[in-house]
């Protein structure tokens, strides 16, 4: 066993791919660009590159386990880093020989020195190995839908459980995410102002990580605002998808002031008019203020929707505890991100 270094990247796709077939998977924006998508993940990210561990066998790669950083803040300001388990995998001739379970405790024996704990999506080729070092599952983090065009939506019902692909829909009245964020003006104050999600885990979300987290190497992600007095008032990133027979847009990220609901309504409501799109889906807090604002606009919880995460713990008495989902506060954009990586 060894780690990552310069230019095991393509050795490292050729295994992603012999162990899950057609990898990154055409959900992805990048599909068919798996160097650069794979670059983009371990190595640019603006928090620092992943922990890579690798076995190697008879000068070929058998095994590896990425972790990428993901930092995070509770009680508006109190930062800390986790980090998401992604791209466990073992090629198929060396399955069966627990490198994957050596490999793990190598890693956690590493990570436990500065994270405080990992967290992904339930993997149920993973499972079993997680539980015994600790994997717990969190629960279901519910996604809330408005619906936008009810008939087409009642008569496409089953596409609401299909693969959404990540394609460009046909006309979309918002900049780009990219371009917005590229003009950062404001932009800064407001991610510092709108930092109100009491004891809860949420992203931290600067500058530079939207920049790289909304990039369209991973789809058409747009974006809108609103000024008031000359000063940025809001901004949120929405992505569109086709789901089966529906468009989808995904209210990925929304940036208000506290308290400030009349601004996260406009936003909404700019997003709405900007594309032709069958339903919008959001990820808010329970008994949040995004939860009660999202509700005033029409949205609903889901009876089909949410994701479930999982948590390993590196050290106790963490705070909030991780292993409760009212210990969280991700975004649509951030589940987004569990599941593309």
């Amino acid at each position: 066993m060894r780690t990552y270094r310069a230019g095991d990247a393509p050795r490292a796709i050729a295994l992603l791919k012999a162990a899950f077939g057609d990898w990154p998977g055409r959900r992805v924006a990048a599909h068919g660009r798996a160097e650069e998508f794979f670059r983009w993940k371990h190595e640019r990210n603006p928090h620092g590159a992943s922990h890579i561990v690798l076995a190697e066998a008879d000068g070929r790669l058998a095994a590896m386990r990425a972790y990428m950083p993901w930092p995070l803040y509770v009680n508006g300001g109190e930062r800390l880093t986790a980090v998401q388990g992604v791209d466990i995998a073992t090629d198929p001739a060396f399955r069966g020989r627990g490198l994957s379970s050596q490999m793990l405790s190598a890693a956690i024996e590493h990570l436990r020195e500065t994270k405080s704990f990992a967290f992904g999506l339930p993997n149920d080729m993973s499972v079993s190995q997680s539980q015994r070092s600790g994997w717990q599952l969190v629960g279901r983090l519910p996604v809330w839908v408005r619906v936008r065009r009810p008939l087409r939506v009642a008569r496409r019902a089953g596409s609401l459980k299909s693969q959404g692909r990540s394609l460009a829909v046909p006309s979309v009245e918002a900049p780009r995410a990219a371009d917005l964020l590229a003009n950062g003006d404001g932009l800064l104050e407001l991610l510092a102002d709108s930092r109100a999600h009491g004891p809860r885990f949420a992203t931290d979300a600067d500058v530079s990580y939207l920049r790289w987290r909304y990039e369209p190497l991973l789809g058409d992600y747009r974006a809108v605002s609103e000024h008031e007095g000359g000063r940025l008032a809001g901004l949120a990133i929405f992505g569109m998808r086709q789901r089966g027979g529906l468009w989808e847009g995904s209210v990925c990220e929304l940036f208000v002031r506290p308290g400030d609901t009349r601004t996260a309504r406009r936003l909404l409501r700019q997003i709405v008019r900007a594309a032709p799109l069958d339903y919008l889906a959001a990820v808010p807090p329970a008994g949040s203020a995004l939860a009660r604002t999202l509700s005033r606009a029409g949205f609903i919880p889901s009876p089909i929707g949410g994701r479930s995460i999982g948590v390993t713990p590196y050290h106790e008495g963490v705070a909030p505890d991780p292993r409760l989902r009212g210990s969280w506060s991700l975004s649509f954009g951030d589940l987004e991100r569990l599941d593309l990586c």
